[in-house]
Formats: C-alpha cells, sequence, structure tokens
C-alpha cells in the first residue's frame, strides 16, 4: 500500500447551454502514418491545469522522422464513424477507440494502399465536423485494422475500399492541436517569432 496520500483528479461540471447546435460526424479528409515514421508522440497532462478538457488533450506535436510526412486519405463522410467504449475492469479499465473510414477509390493504388497496410501499425489523426482534430492510435497499443474493398455488382452498388481501425487507450479518442505536416503544407503550423519581433 501507498505509504503517501494519493490526490485524486478531481472532475468537474458538464453543463449543456440550451439550443446549441452539436455537429456529428467527421470532415472528409483523414491524415495518417506508419507508426514507425513517428519519432517521438505528444503527451497527455496527468492532472488538469485549467479545464477538464486537458486531461483529453495531447500537449505538444507528433515529431516525425526526417523527411516523413501525414499523408491524406479522402472518406465519404455519412459513412464514417469514430467510437469510442469503455472496456476492462478497475483498477485497469482502457477505452477502445475504432474509427471506420470509408474510401471511394478500388483502383490498383488503393489495393496497394490494402496490401501494405493490412499487417502494419498506423496512427490517424480525424478532424470533427466542428474543426477539432482527433487521434486513433497511440505509442502503447498496437492499432488493428480491418480492410475491405466492394466493387459492386450492379449499377446501384457502392464501390470503396472500407477500413475499419481499432486501437487501446487510456482516452476516448484524444484531442490534437499540434503541426499535422502533409505533403501539401502544415496544418496547425506552429510561428516561430522572429529576433526583434
Amino acid at each position: 500500500m501507498a505509504t503517501t496520500p494519493c490526490t485524486p483528479v478531481d472532475p468537474q461540471s458538464l453543463e449543456w447551454c440550451e439550443g446549441k447546435v452539436n455537429l456529428p460526424g467527421i470532415r472528409s479528409k483523414v491524415y495518417y502514418i506508419p507508426k514507425r515514421d513517428i519519432a517521438s508522440f505528444p503527451t497527455l497532462p496527468a492532472i488538469i491545469t485549467t479545464d477538464m478538457g486537458d486531461l483529453a488533450t495531447y500537449a505538444g506535436s507528433f515529431t516525425l522522422v526526417t523527411g516523413k510526412q501525414w499523408m491524406e486519405l479522402d472518406v465519404l463522410i455519412d459513412k464514417s464513424p469514430v467510437k469510442s467504449a469503455g472496456q476492462g475492469s478497475k483498477p485497469s479499465k482502457s477505452f477502445l477507440n475504432t474509427a471506420t473510414f470509408v474510401c471511394p477509390r478500388v483502383d490498383a493504388q488503393a489495393a496497394g494502399f490494402a496490401r501494405i497496410a493490412n499487417n502494419d501499425d498506423y496512427v490517424f489523426i480525424i478532424q470533427e465536423t466542428a474543426g477539432s482534430y482527433r487521434v486513433i492510435g497511440n505509442e502503447m497499443y498496437l492499432l488493428e485494422m480491418k480492410i475491405d474493398q466492394a466493387s459492386g455488382s450492379k449499377a446501384t452498388d457502392e464501390m470503396s475500399t472500407t477500413i475499419e481501425a481499432s486501437v487501446t487507450d487510456v482516452c476516448p479518442a484524444p484531442y490534437y492541436t499540434g503541426e499535422i505536416i502533409t505533403e501539401n503544407g502544415t496544418i496547425n503550423e506552429v510561428i516561430t517569432p522572429s529576433a526583434g519581433s
């Protein structure tokens, strides 16, 4: 047993303003990278600093291996949900974060991605409709992916590549405010003030 007193993390109120709009879903561009291309992960705070949301928000940015960048995946937003569910038993409870990404491509490039990613470990960043970024994947647990392709059989059938990603985490799909370095530029770029400014 611990000989020093434990300091619990106290919750704060969760209030809701009547009439406020709550926009479901994610935006149409998802960012992904193999975990091996991440040199270091941002961290989740252990205590509340000013707001309870701090506990669910990564501090800092992903540091990528030199020459690597986040790649982009276009998805059908009305078919790509993200969910988190509690799992396990005390004192080792965690969350199972899952995401389904439906990409309309079924060409050779999509098949090549499926072949590469099927047995690999990835991290995904998704953007909620309201604008916040969240992360599926972490440095502690292996992300599992199930990838299906459907070519359809009649004119009204859907053709798509569906990625089902799931991973255990200590937090429901953590929020992320750091940089996302992509081939098309940097999102949330940190601007360092120049000397004398």
